[in-house]
């Protein structure tokens, strides 16, 4: 590997150095971090002794694959630790200190650790109630899992930006200038998250809020936790320092005068979490306790051409001059902005261009297309016609529910069948999409028939009919072969009925592994619906172990109340895998800042409906505002129209910067007259892009 000589001076710095490293995505910071976490073991650090801390899993990836290669077998590993995941492991080892201290929660039972399913869960059980009684949120019209979420919001923002939960309204309110109406809204949501909090100290739930809160306040301070970190850790590797919260920033700035050497990362125009509490201006603080200072500029990922046009744009989104001289040649080949009346218009152009791309030798993974949503219609249709080139492709969007996943509703529909006690009876309509999943290469209009006939025998008693029973000509139409398969899951299912019912993940790893991967079955050899089971089956397992212990369900009852909540819409839990395990040789479709958080570059990018509103624009938030719920924000400072303009320019500038930077060759800029919803293409990307194309040809007519 070729370094460059400031990446040589980082990696080889002295072992007692204090280094600020700063610069731009693809500059070859993490390359560089990655080096010098191989030079201090083998100049004989143990690797216990250091700590690598990052925002988010995803993102120790270059760390790991070095972990894991043949030059650390023998020796003591590094920690690899997100600050939420430190919290989780000092709370887990000093418990009987926080419950003697606190006096908040009953000092003869161990904690549970909530994850976001089961912490949605029982907010749900708690505030359903108030909603449906007690008038609260009357006047809020969104979905109730997404009402539970922003309280769930509201309590995350004061843990991370360490200020008491009990002044969420307050700061919500002192910067509202709108319907009064809505103060009264602000309350609710204080008075939900209050509730919520007080159950939790009753029962000993600790969510993430509470983990956090418990970890800052009370542990941290302690002095036994202080004398525990400094002979655990002698050398900290801090990397994307600017994506993490404002409290683990201050426990590093705590930390770092124990260490023996430091490392901290800092990508420069980045922060995309800031709407999840990322603190960029408190990542850059930690310049101030570090005893040198180095930055980055060269980029190893950029062409000259992307990195002239990243000028161009940035200039145009920050309201500055735009100066076109000395065009780079192979700018036009570079970027380009494509128009198309409709929507399948423009799919059908992108797969074949990146048919194009293909056959011209560029591998299919090094291939993104970005839209700032990726619905369930855009990614079936971008899908659909790169099948119809034989293209394969995959997608990742971290907010997709359970219940949309058609693996996820699969396996769920065949858990009813499977517990008739449960007292839930699936539709026509999910009978036929389980089937189609059930049984490779299985039509829609077979699915239905069989789902009907299935349908009204399972209302009469309570199981599936045999095949052998049903009409000779529906037989004839669904076919034997698939009859038989039929046949092979009624009899799965009537030997499973003879035994005590097991708990929910337990049974659907034995249906997975004793039928639905077996040969003649959709799940046969196919790694995506495999992957999908896993994280259903991983969810279900969190669950029982978490709401289902603490409320003493049965199998039964943990099954059929885990059924509800993902129909009702809840999230399922996040897998590092998903992000950072993507088939090989196949087209990445996911949202823009999805793409950006994996932190991976890829040759040609593919940015969709560049007119709309949704590369910068917030979503509809009534009950929170994750700007105002931050420590850098004055309480009674109002929230006003400047500054959510001044908050959209700032970040589709650091979206599509961070973008280009991630970008080898090649961008497409698509759009349509009008957007999924029907709204006209008008937004401020479209129009920074027209008018440096203008600007552009202005100056090639004047050169000729």
């Amino acid at each position: 590997m070729n370094l460059s000589r400031n990446q040589i001076k980082i990696i080889e710095s002295d072992p007692g150095s204090s280094l600020f490293l700063s610069g731009p995505a693809g500059t070859g910071k993490s390359t560089a971090g990655v080096a010098r976490l191989n030079f201090l073991v083998e100049n004989g650090i143990p690797g216990n002794k250091i700590l690598l801390l990052f925002p988010q899993r995803t993102l120790s990836s270059l760390y790991q694959d070095s972990i894991n290669s043949i030059a650390f077998q023998g020796g003591s590993l590094p920690v690899i630790a997100t600050f939420g995941g430190l919290a989780r492991r000092t709370i887990e080892l000093y418990w009987p200190l926080i419950s003697s201290e606190t006096g908040l929660f009953d000092p003869d039972k161990l904690p549970t650790f909530l994850t976001l399913e089961s912490t949605l869960y029982f907010m749900s059980q708690l505030i359903t109630p108030l909603v449906v009684d007690g008038g609260y949120f009357s006047s809020v019209t969104i979905q109730r899992n997404r009402l539970f979420s922003q309280i769930l919001d509201n309590l995350n923002k004061a843990a991370i930006h360490g200020f008491p939960h009990t002044e969420i309204s307050e700061r919500l309110q002192s910067s509202w200038i709108g319907d009064p109406a809505q103060l009264g809204i602000f309350q609710d949501a204080q008075n939900a998250a209050a509730l919520f909090r007080e159950y939790c100290y009753q029962h000993n739930l600790l969510d993430y809020s509470l983990q956090i809160e418990l970890y800052v306040n009370y542990l941290i301070p302690h002095q036994k936790i202080k004398e525990h970190f400094k002979k655990q850790f002698k050398h900290l590797i801090y990397d994307n320092v600017e994506e993490d919260v404002p409290v683990a920033h201050d426990f590093i700035k705590d930390m770092l005068p124990s260490l023996d050497s430091s490392l901290i990362i800092y990508d420069l125009s980045a922060g995309y979490r800031n709407f999840l509490g990322a603190s960029p201006s408190g990542g850059m603080k930690l310049a101030d306790f570090c005893t040198n200072k180095i930055e980055l500029t060269q980029s190893y990922t950029m062409s000259p051409s992307l990195s002239q046009f990243n000028s161009f744009l940035s200039s145009s989104l920050e309201s500055k001059p735009l100066i076109i001289e000395n065009l780079e040649p192979e700018l036009a080949d570079a970027v380009s902005v494509n128009f198309h009346p409709y929507y399948p218009q423009m799919v059908t152009w992108v797969a074949s261009k990146i048919k194009e791309l293909i056959e011209d030798g560029t591998s299919p993974d090094e291939i993104v297309v970005l839209a700032p949503f990726l619905s369930d219609s855009l990614r079936f249709l971008l899908s659909s016609e790169l099948a119809k080139q034989q293209i394969e492709s995959t997608s990742h969007r971290p907010s997709r529910a359970l219940r949309d996943e058609p693996v996820a509703h699969c396996l769920l529909t065949l858990s009813a069948l499977a517990h008739p006690d449960w007292e839930i009876q699936p539709t026509i309509h999910e009978l036929a999409f389980a089937f189609m999943q059930f049984m490779e290469n299985f039509d829609l209009t077979r699915s239905y028939l069989l789902a009907k006939h299935c349908f009204q025998t399972f209302s009469k008693e309570g199981r599936l009919a045999d095949f052998e029973n049903f009409p000779s000509g529906l037989q004839e139409r669904i076919t034997f072969s698939a009859g038989n398969r039929y046949q092979s899951l009624v009899n799965w299912l009537r030997d499973y009925s003879n035994q005590p019912p097991q708990p929910l993940d337990h049974f659907q790893i034995r249906i997975f592994g004793e039928l639905l991967s077996q040969p003649g079955y959709g799940f046969h050899n196919d790694f995506d619906k495999g992957q999908i089971s896993e994280q259903t089956i991983d969810s279900i397992r969190k669950f029982r172990l978490s709401a289902g212990e603490v409320l003493g369900f049965s199998n039964l009852q943990l099954g059929s109340e885990y059924y509800r909540m993902v129909k009702a819409g809840v999230l399922a839990n996040q897998h590092p895998r998903s992000w950072s395990h993507r088939p090989k040789k196949s087209v990445y479709l996911t949202p823009a800042y999805t793409f950006l958080l994996s932190n991976t570059p890829a040759d040609y990018q593919f940015w969709l409906d560049v007119g709309s509103r949704g590369w910068y624009e917030r979503i509809f938030q009534p009950l929170t505002n994750p700007h105002v719920l931050n420590r850098d924000w004055e309480i009674g400072l109002p929230w006003r129209d400047t500054e959510e303009y001044a908050l959209n320019h700032e970040s589709l500038n650091r979206l599509s910067s961070g973008l280009i930077r991630r970008c080898r060759k090649g961008i497409f800029f698509c759009l349509t007259n009008t957007d999924e919803r029907g709204f006209e293409q008008k937004g401020l990307l479209i129009k920074s892009l027209n008018k440096i194309q203008n600007l552009i040809r202005s100056s090639e007519q004047d050169q000729a």
